[in-house]
């Protein structure tokens, strides 16, 4: 069982882990597609200047602010001079003009977690901005790092140290087939923070399952009492809100099962609102293929139309040529 609870919070702190990589992996993408916007700026501003439009490097400077979109949620604005400027959050501007501001994800003991960090100049000083992080998957991945699976880090927590304290609490009581008093069956978590993995059972024991102490009296053998007692407790209300073990486990599997579908809906929800958001903005600002092909078809019927017009001008001018002549 403390091995089942050691796993357990292994596996939720490995996906703790794995979004930590992806955080990171996804701060250098961002790091990277701002240097390109800020080189763009640049450009368009040295094209436009001369009166000449810069249609190529508009269309690249919109697809990189949307990827940067897809990745954390931004806002941005284009100046009177053409160019824009991104932010992140509520201070991390990064593109202003020509310039590229970085942001830098790293490890940090206080929490022992990756945080983002940013830097307004090349000289300044970074200050953390995780928490202004939202939207994109830079905002999804810290939703779920920090509130779903810390939730149930604690609820594990929780669970792990109110057993090991109510078992602890009968077997000490009790007496072992020595006729020697009860030790700590579990050796005790300093608080609840991370007891689910730092429990396990008390080396004496392991050591000398003889201290195992079953009975509620000295020198009586076959007296099972305080090991009746310690199987009760799966039954009894010790959890918070007058919850039993069995009952406050199942509450948090089926939770977890509810998170899950909801999760499901919300995506298939959201794939299709982002198709429905796609299609219109297509439609304002992308290019209709069947538009174009209908566009190009009455170009050439009024080139042929013209084309046809020359020709019977020519014609009837050969004729009155003709006609003098005779």
């Amino acid at each position: 069982m403390a091995g089942d609870f050691q796993r357990v919070n292994g596996q939720l702190k490995a996906i703790q882990d794995d979004l930590d990589g992806q955080i990171k992996t996804t701060v250098d993408e961002i790091n990277q597609l701002t240097k390109e916007l800020a080189t763009l700026n640049e450009k368009i501003q040295q094209v436009e200047i001369q009166g000449n439009p810069a249609n190529d490097e508009r269309d690249r400077r919109d697809l990189l602010v949307k990827k940067i979109g897809e990745k954390v949620e931004i806002s941005w604005a284009e100046g009177q001079d053409g160019m824009v400027t991104v932010t992140a959050g509520n201070t991390a501007v990064l593109v202003s003009g020509t310039s590229a501001n970085e942001m830098t994800a790293k490890h940090t003991d206080e929490r022992d977690r990756v945080e983002i960090f940013y830097k307004s100049s090349e000289h300044g000083s970074l200050f953390n901005v995780t928490q202004q992080m939202k939207g994109g998957k830079i905002g999804g991945a810290l939703e779920v790092r920090d509130g779903l699976i810390e939730d149930h880090l604690q609820t594990i927590d929780k669970m792990a140290y109110t057993l090991a304290k109510e078992v602890n609490s009968s077997h000490i009581e009790g007496f072992d087939r020595q006729g020697r008093q009860g030790v700590l069956f579990f050796e005790m978590p300093a608080d609840i923070a991370g007891a689910s993995e730092k429990i396990q059972v008390n080396k004496t024991i392991l050591q000398d399952p003889d201290r195992i102490a079953s009975a509620a009296r000295k020198d009586a053998p076959g007296d099972n009492t305080i090991a009746n007692m310690i199987s009760t407790l799966q039954h009894q209300a010790v959890m918070e809100g007058g919850a039993t073990f069995d009952d406050y486990y199942n509450s948090q599997v089926g939770q977890i099962g509810s998170i899950t579908q909801r999760a499901l809906k919300g995506q298939e929800s959201q794939k299709n609102i982002l198709s429905q958001l796609g299609n219109i903005r297509e439609s304002i600002s992308g290019v209709s293929l069947d538009e174009e092909a209908t566009k190009m078809i009455e170009m050439q019927k009024a080139y042929d139309a013209s084309a046809r017009l020359i020709r019977t001008a020519d014609e009837m001018f050969d004729t009155v040529l003709n006609l003098k002549r005779l």
